[in-house]
């Protein structure tokens, strides 16, 4: 993609991860953005066991960051080092930029009760209780004490902040729970036919849960 229609998300304060590819330093590295130029950018130096970690002018790195749908990633090089008043590296501003739908990469642990149908020739199914235990812009992973069948469609009903949501999936595996009493199944779904607004609002809701998760030093 080109550089303008995702520049104006490179602004000072944006956490950033620094991918150094080879070398005694390869590894990655959280930092943040504290200044952008026309041509440049000033990101704060990572540090590494309290030292800064000491990347040579020329080093090529790969920085990414993202936002609630989306990661974005770019190759760049260290243009200069700056020691005053604060430990940064300038990199070069590159020419286009890479996005990578983040949907089916994040799950997020989601204790929550929920109901489900099965669809059927002849309808829906009476209504059955589970809980969820994980959650992804993919699918979602429950426990049940009713029996579900493989390859399976349901209907659940999904509780989010703005509202309950009916959520179509298909079930990839169902697992008896051995010793569990009363009797349980652990099925995971994937999203089945679900519109993409439905899916955004699901993903904007996990990093919800992601956010309360950092500020409560779980994640």
């Amino acid at each position: 993609m080109t550089l303008n229609k995702y520049k104006k998300m490179i602004v000072p304060g944006l956490v950033v991860e620094l991918i150094v590819p080879e070398g005694e330093y390869e590894g990655k590295y959280r930092t943040r953005i504290e200044d952008v130029g026309e041509r440049i950018i000033l990101v704060g130096s990572p540090f590494i066991n309290g030292d800064i970690i000491p990347l040579r002018i020329g080093t090529k790195l790969k920085l990414i960051f993202w936002d609630e749908l989306s990661a974005y990633s770019f190759s760049t090089k260290i243009k200069q080092r700056i020691a005053e008043p604060i430990h940064m590296f300038v990199l070069t501003m590159p020419d286009s930029i890479l996005r990578v739908q983040r949907r089916n990469f994040v799950r997020v642990t989601a204790i929550k009760p929920i109901t489900f149908q099965t669809v059927t020739s002849e309808g829906l199914s009476d209504s059955i209780k589970g809980t969820t235990l994980d959650l992804s812009g993919g699918g979602l992973r429950f426990l049940t004490e009713q029996l579900v069948e493989d390859k399976s469609i349901l209907n659940v009903q999904l509780a989010l902040p703005k509202g309950d949501m009916q959520i179509p999936v298909l079930v990839c595996r169902s697992d008896k729970i051995e010793d569990s009493k009363p009797q349980r199944y652990c099925v995971s779904t994937e999203f089945y036919e679900i519109q993409e607004r439905d899916r955004d609002q699901i993903i904007r809701y996990i990093f919800q849960i992601q956010r309360e998760m950092r500020k409560k030093g779980l994640e």
